[in-house]
């Protein structure tokens, strides 16, 4: 889902050059592990979408996710894991269609060590969704599923797709 996508992008991207302006100062003395867990739940709401397979129509987003989060922070420098996960979702299409998005998922993890110059954040993505009539007859499924990787490198971030399959249509 774009909304909730962009959320784990934004934050991801954030977090980054957060750490990579981060990993250039000394590391603590402590070897303790620092350990931070977050869950915030959230609710979308996007109004002027597009599909090429509905030309012509406009819909509108609702949906709702939760996002996780967990960093642990030691001498050696910072691991974290997110999960961005939709857990309900439905764009409603100007002709009375809409779609169902039945699963859409984010996940990442990276590390950064202290005085490391060049930090590697990996975004797998899935999305699938079904779109039916106004009166509930199936119209078409689509899924698709693409790996990004960010890279920092002193300041400048490079992204780059791994994988992108995208599978059924109209």
């Amino acid at each position: 889902m774009k909304g909730m996508r962009l959320i784990a992008v934004a934050f991801g991207a954030t977090a980054l050059l957060a750490i990579a302006a981060g990993t250039a100062l000394a590391a603590s003395a402590s070897a303790a592990a620092t350990v931070n867990r977050e869950v915030t739940p959230y609710t979308i709401f996007e109004t002027g979408l597009t599909d090429e397979c509905l030309p012509g129509l406009t819909g509108t987003l609702t949906g709702t996710g939760v996002f996780s989060v967990q960093t642990v922070e030691t001498a050696q420098g910072f691991h974290q894991f997110a999960v961005d996960i939709g857990t309900a979702a439905r764009i409603d299409w100007s002709d009375g269609s809409y779609s169902i998005i039945t699963k859409s998922s984010d996940r990442f993890l990276f590390n950064a060590g202290n005085g490391t110059t060049a930090v590697v954040f990996t975004l797998p993505h899935v999305d699938s969704l079904t779109t039916y009539t106004a009166d509930g007859e199936f119209l078409s499924r689509a899924a698709l599923h693409h790996v990004e990787h960010f890279t920092v490198t002193d300041g400048v971030v490079r992204v780059e797709f791994d994988h992108f399959h995208f599978v059924g249509g109209c």
